[in-house]
């Protein structure tokens, strides 16, 4: 499969108010690990040009189909370890373009709790990438230190974005991080707070349920 036609694939969907992969007969075609692994490193990294003619909410269940291993093997994919971990590690990376180009221009610059943030159905798919895809800390085994490394450099990047809707997904992220990397956890939400004295208050309260792991 070209990766104009994966791409169109998966976002190239009626809108409505349940998934279009609930439909067992219109499913997506599997691809090998080492192809998935390629289309997501490009689908990130170019993902303001390859994204922007879809609607909030055909890229809502897109990602969500991408990061769900219930729906797809797209994102397990990078945990094969027939990979080389350079390529699994550049496309984690990428990760952090498609909040910069897609997530912090398009979601609501709120909470996930707020009317705004409800409003917009991109919103909720952010708030809920890191608990819903299988990283880091995947089945909760610590089996990929390299690989749970790289995801948490990228959440702590994210915390730099100006939008509040991608700050909450990566304090989301490292709350349930906190488990298996309390250390890391800590300091890298401490170093936020610190830089972030006039965050909003739900936003601190956010923050330091992510530094105690105990994240919703």
């Amino acid at each position: 499969m070209t990766f104009e036609k994966w791409v169109k694939g998966i976002f190239d969907r009626p809108e409505g108010p349940e998934p279009w992969y609930y439909d067992i007969n219109n499913q997506m075609p599997s691809i090998a690990p080492g192809l998935s692994v390629k289309y997501l490193r490009k689908l990130f990294t170019e993902s303001k040009d390859l994204l922007g003619k879809y609607s909030n909410l055909q890229l809502k269940w897109g990602l969500w189909y991408i990061i769900d291993c219930g729906n797809s093997s797209e994102l397990v994919s990078l945990l094969d370890k027939a990979i080389p971990l350079s390529e699994k590690l550049e496309t984690i990376d990428s990760i952090f373009l498609l909040y910069k180009n897609c997530f912090f221009e398009r979601c609501a610059n709120s909470l996930s709790q707020t009317n705004e943030a409800e409003e917009n159905p991109l919103n909720v798919l952010c708030y809920m990438w890191w608990d819903v895809a299988p990283l880091p800390a995947t089945a909760g085994k610590i089996d990929n230190r390299e690989i749970d490394a790289a995801c948490l450099e990228v959440m702590q990047k994210v915390l730099l974005l100006e939008n509040d809707a991608c700050r909450q997904s990566a304090l989301h992220g490292l709350g349930h991080a906190k488990l298996y990397y309390p250390a890391e956890v800590e300091k890298i939400v401490d170093a936020f707070i610190s830089a972030n004295p006039a965050m909003p208050k739900d936003l601190l309260l956010y923050a330091q349920s992510a530094r105690e792991g105990t994240v919703q």
